[in-house]
């Protein structure tokens, strides 16, 4: 970029920086809410917008120093995703071409073809029927109604379409049909799903031609192709059936932006709004939860955003997952599962201060949000904290604090936490990135923790 500085340097940075941000203020995450919800429930008193604050700041400074030292040798300098966009002409796709029964290619040898010797194209598999004779490729003879799958450009793919010698495994009959590049981006709903059964043709009239991904070969056959992340697909379809298309799964087409115009004359009322909720929260004029909603209401009505708009911001899969271990936590309660798990722990933490039982359940909750969804951990673990505190006769505004904290502090892994996601192909980053910068991280933070913690509640 214009710093001569390589996204990976600076990515991973920013998502730390906006974890530290989230966990400064009650609203900053909605981790914080769950967390102040379930205890409220407990019978604590609620939190204030600014309760944690001080415990927050002192996080994020700690975090910030360790980036500041150890950053620079930890970090990966490596191509950014938008760096490989920029050079579109060289990407290449992995696409199945079939073999018709009068092509001029039968009884030639798949590595000889030369239909398939152009500069930059790869044979990378023959199919006959179920079976792949990837194995023995240079000396299979290809046969009417084999599938070929290659990669080559985006250019000689479009142009193998057009062959005589070829057939499309599923040809479309549309008449007014484009080719589309599209990125599957953060939130798309057709990541973890394999092509074959997502049946884009049946139920949008749209044919993936190929998909690319960067720095890895994807499955051979373009069917079982489990869509993750940062890949690209080529599209074919009517226009307006892949518009559709892009809308309904949240993709991103790379040949036609979908540019969306900004309300600019609305945004005072929607900045008043937001300091609305602050302000009143801060002086405890009604409950978080109430005051959001009516500046939601406030937002609609003054028509800053229309019910299309706020329905489409809401991610549906993991309002379910929230709602889901709220009933959990719930069935912890009743069924005496916490109390089961602490009177299990207890045993080990007999002459433990209660600085220390701190430091170990912020740990214990640090690394439960590595692999599972922080807000999945904070309703789970904020009761058994609560119980855990009980147990050793002390306040439990601490622990729960330790929970609101440790539950944001995802780190090691680019599942974690939702911005760790966001960045993670962007900044052409790998797993071990994560862990190597991250895992450090999450130790600093849980000392800091528990450390700073008692200084704003004692036990």
């Amino acid at each position: 970029g214009a710093l001569d500085v390589g996204a990976s340097k600076l990515l991973i940075p920013l998502s730390y920086t906006a974890i530290f941000g989230g966990v400064c203020t009650m609203i900053g995450t909605s981790t914080n809410l769950l967390v102040d919800g379930v205890a409220r429930r407990a019978g604590m008193a609620p939190f204030g917008m600014f309760e944690i604050t001080g415990v927050g700041l002192a996080v994020a400074l700690s975090g910030l120093v360790y980036l500041a030292l150890f950053g620079r040798r930890l970090l990966p300098d490596r191509r950014a995703l938008a760096d490989s966009l920029g050079e579109r002409k060289a990407m290449k796709f992995m696409t199945e071409v079939a073999i018709p029964e009068d092509s001029a290619v039968i009884g030639q040898k798949a590595l000889e073809a030369a239909l398939f010797q152009r500069d930059g194209m790869r044979v990378i598999d023959v199919l006959r029927g179920d079976e792949s004779l990837r194995r023995a490729l240079g000396a299979v003879t290809l046969q009417a109604g084999d599938r070929v799958v290659l990669r080559s450009s985006v250019a000689d793919l479009i142009d193998l379409r057009g062959a005589k010698a070829l057939g499309a495994v599923d040809r479309l009959s549309q008449k007014n049909s484009e080719t589309v590049e599209a990125l599957i981006s953060p939130g798309c709903l057709l990541i973890g799903r394999s092509l074959g059964k997502l049946r884009l043709r049946r139920r949008y009239g749209v044919y993936p031609l190929a998909v690319h991904r960067r720095d890895q070969q994807a499955a051979v056959k373009l069917e079982d192709v489990v869509i993750r992340v940062g890949d690209t697909l080529l599209l074919e379809g009517d226009p307006d059936d892949i518009r559709r298309l892009a809308d309904d799964v949240d993709l991103t087409e790379l040949n036609r932006p979908r540019v969306r115009p900004y309300r600019r004359d609305r945004a005072p009322l929607v900045l008043a709004a937001l300091a609305g909720v602050v302000g009143l929260s801060a002086l405890n004029v009604a409950p978080i939860a109430t005051l959001a909603l009516i500046a939601v209401a406030l937002v609609l009505l003054t028509r800053c955003i229309d019910a299309d708009e706020a329905f489409a911001a809401i991610d549906g899969r993991l309002l379910t997952l929230i709602l889901a271990m709220l009933g959990v936590g719930a069935a912890l309660e009743k069924t005496g599962a916490v109390t089961l798990l602490v009177d299990t722990a207890a045993p080990y933490l007999v002459g433990a201060s209660p600085g220390m039982v701190l430091f170990l359940m912020i740990v214990v909750t640090s690394v439960l949000t590595e692999v599972v969804t922080n807000n999945a951990v904070a309703v789970v673990m904020t009761p058994i904290a609560i119980a855990l505190a009980a147990s050793t006769g002390v306040d439990p505004r601490p622990f729960v604090v330790g929970v609101m904290i440790a539950a944001s502090a995802s780190f090691a892994t680019p599942i974690g936490y939702q911005t760790n996601t966001l960045v993670y192909m962007a900044g052409g980053y790998r797993f071990m990135d994560y862990v190597r910068i991250g895992a450090p991280m999450n130790v600093v933070v849980a000392v800091v923790a528990a450390l700073v913690i008692p200084l704003f509640w004692s036990f």
